[in-house]
């Protein structure tokens, strides 16, 4: 079951697994912390999600979620490696890896990508990463990417993953998570570099994204598909 509610403080219309009612989850347009209305509550229309009262003296810039993660347009993991879509994998301030089709994992060696396989001991040991998944479909005109998003790799050793099976990263997702600065003007000139202008045709709120001032979203875009799974805690 589904639980729809509507932001009060945008207006933005968000979905919910009924597990999460009663847990506290935030808009991902604003960042507004509400309590997420329990089944029972809900009506056939959309409810307004009650902002959270704050606690003058608590406040921090860690919000704590109790063990639901932040709301999103779209939840869950990749749950496979979809074939039409782009993978790129981001350290904090590069390009670590992205994946060639029938090749596999390419690594970042220093003075361009190399098969991940051949270069195991480049393979980074410390630093945080993130899984970028782009969604791609199939137009009258080509491939269009559509939608990006994002998502939290647990540590630095679980890109060995990338040496064996194409999905085996997908397992060691942790999170959905935002990118900084750097991370976006990496993303989006691999973009440039790797595919023709047209390919971001359909996707002008990507780079909107990409070139702007926007460090809280998890996802932009058209992300809704079935290549997803339910989103997994620690």
């Amino acid at each position: 079951m589904v639980i729809r509610i509507v932001c009060a403080a945008c207006g933005a219309k968000l979905d919910a697994p009924d597990r999460l009612a009663g847990k506290k989850g935030k808009c991902p347009k604003c960042g507004e912390i509400f309590r997420i209305p329990i089944p029972e509550a809900v009506s056939s229309a959309p409810s307004a999600a009650k902002p959270m009262t704050p606690k003058p003296k608590k406040q921090s810039s860690a919000i704590h979620f109790d063990d639901a993660p932040g709301l999103n347009p779209t939840s869950g993991f990749p749950k496979r490696i979809h074939i039409d879509n782009i993978y790129v994998i981001l350290s904090s301030n590069r390009v670590t890896a992205f994946l060639k089709y029938g090749e596999g994992w390419q690594l970042n060696v220093g003075h361009g990508f190399a098969n991940a396989r051949q270069e195991n001991g480049m393979l980074p040991e410390v630093g945080d990463f993130v899984l970028v998944e782009g969604n791609v479909k199939q137009t009258d005109n080509g491939r269009r990417l559509v939608g990006i998003q994002f998502f939290k790799i647990g540590k630095a050793s679980d890109l060995q993953s990338l040496t064996r099976d194409e999905g085996e990263i997908l397992e060691k997702l942790v999170d959905r998570t935002t990118l900084n600065g750097s991370q976006k003007k990496q993303l989006l000139l691999y973009i440039r570099e790797r595919f023709f202008p047209s390919f971001t045709e359909d996707a002008l709120d990507v780079i909107e994204y990409l070139t702007g001032e926007d460090f809280h979203s998890q996802q932009v875009g058209d992300c809704q598909c079935e290549n997803t799974i339910g989103l997994r805690s620690e």
